[in-house]
């Protein structure tokens, strides 16, 4: 349920709180160079967040890591942070993010197989947070929305309505939109079939487990 206007709501398990100088920064690098190529399993001291996923549509972004919890009995376990983000004047601004754990898929496994996860795509949870009302966005814009997915390891990639996103080797994925109509997004195999399909909203989605010929 949508709280007021300047407050960040998160899935349910989730923290709501403020994030440090240290994940925003990360956050920040991992918007204008992507996500690496290979990311360690486990955290360390070389090694203190995971960038686990990060999407960008239009003027909004989002991006999660893995990395000990901060704050709460949980402090000090591995656990889960999300941050979003607008672009305003050329820079990507924080509007709130979230924290929950412990992260049961730790350290990072390869993606597990359909028939062990129930589906080729899982969602896992979501959150929105209020936009700061810009000419760039209609005024029925007030919010901006994600939702984090896991893919199974028969999936190769993620389409998002006109989107493709490839996925790393743990299959987790996030998308974000500024419109209250969330995405359809449509699990690809290697030849691009279309496995699943799933709508994104803010209800609970309706999520489709077949093999659908592609258009």
């Amino acid at each position: 349920m949508a709280g007021r206007c300047g407050r960040p709501s998160g899935r349910r398990g989730l923290i709501v709180g403020t994030v440090d100088d240290e994940l925003i920064a990360a956050s920040q690098e991992l918007l204008r160079h992507g996500l690496p190529g290979t990311v360690p399993r486990e955290l360390s001291g070389q090694h203190r967040l995971i960038p686990l996923a990060a999407d960008i549509e239009g003027n909004v972004a989002v991006t999660v890591f893995v990395r000990r919890l901060q704050h709460g009995p949980l402090a000090g376990m591995p656990g889960i942070e999300t941050a979003q983000f607008q672009r305003r004047d050329g820079t990507w601004a924080y509007l709130g993010g979230g924290a929950g754990g412990p992260f049961g898929d730790y350290p990072l496994p390869d993606r597990p197989l359909a028939a062990s996860q129930h589906g080729y795509l899982r969602r896992l949870g979501s959150g929105q947070v209020c936009l700061k009302v810009t000419r760039r966005f209609p005024w029925s814009a007030r919010y901006a929305f994600h939702a984090m997915l896991r893919a199974s390891a028969e999936v190769h990639q993620l389409q998002a309505d006109t989107r493709v996103l490839d996925l790393p080797f743990h299959g987790y994925a996030v998308l974000t939109w500024a419109n209250r109509r969330g995405p359809t997004v449509y699990a690809l195999a290697r030849d691009g079939i279309r496995l699943a399909s799933m709508k994104l909203s803010r209800d609970p989605p309706e999520l489709r487990h077949r093999t659908i010929s592609p258009r």
